[in-house]
């Protein structure tokens, strides 16, 4: 049994009252004869299913003895994530090399003062007389960018479908931030709208089974021309 199935097992049987401090992380690692980082993995997990809180200078304490019934998302492809559907047009404006800066790091993940390749679009809906829905930026390793440079400009597939084809990149898992902004001026007129306007931008990164981000993309839309539904299940 894992070192986290095992703290669980023994919070359901009430070793430790709701409320109660663990033992320290040094105690809990040398009863399992494992290193602190070991122990700590184990305590994310009861800490992310809302068994523990951890607080600095006080300790471990329980919260719960089982874990609450989480809400996750459940998503059948990549395309359901993107949400555009395979009618949406993409219209490639640029592709330029650049060097990772701070900033660009910072937003996206990737390593400060790497070569990537810029991949800049719009995505247009042809049932309403091609409306722009929305303008990107994809940022790609040189070589991959190479690999789907022709299929780019041709193919309406998910640039990750694309590197998969082309570039032997499987996708693992993908981490999408979303928040409101202000549109970028660089978004502005190709969406239509006025700078600063009320817009969502979604940034998504792409792992592959080594865990090692391949691909990020960052893209905007104006208000009132897009809408992201989500089904959550109960688990």
């Amino acid at each position: 049994m894992g070192i986290a199935n095992d703290l669980m097992a023994k919070l359901a049987r009430g070793r430790w009252a709701v409320g109660e401090l663990l033992p320290t992380e040094p105690e809990l690692a040398a009863s399992y004869a494992v290193s602190r980082e070991t122990l700590r993995r184990a305590l994310h997990r009861l800490e992310a299913g809302g068994l523990i809180s951890r607080h600095p200078g006080t300790g471990t304490r329980v919260e719960r003895a089982r874990p609450a019934p989480a809400f996750t998302t459940r998503l059948g492809s990549l395309q359901e994530l993107t949400q555009y559907g395979r009618s949406a047009v993409r219209r490639v404006l640029s592709v330029e090399p650049l060097v990772v800066d701070g900033e660009l790091a910072e937003s996206t993940g990737l390593a400060a003062g790497g070569r990537m390749v810029r991949v800049t679009s719009v995505r247009q809906d042809p049932d309403r007389s091609g409306q722009v829905v929305s303008w990107a930026r994809v940022y790609l390793e040189p070589a991959d960018a190479e690999a789907v440079s022709t299929a780019l400009r041709e193919s309406p597939l998910l640039i990750s479908d694309l590197l998969e084809t082309y570039a032997g990149r499987a996708v693992d898992r993908v981490v999408q931030r979303v928040r409101a902004v202000g549109v970028p001026p660089e978004a502005a007129g190709p969406l239509g709208v006025a700078p600063g306007s009320p817009g969502l931008e979604f940034v998504r990164r792409y792992y592959d089974a080594d865990g090692r981000l391949f691909e990020v993309s960052v893209s905007t839309h104006a208000q009132g021309t897009f809408v992201y539904e989500t089904t959550l299940q109960r688990g």
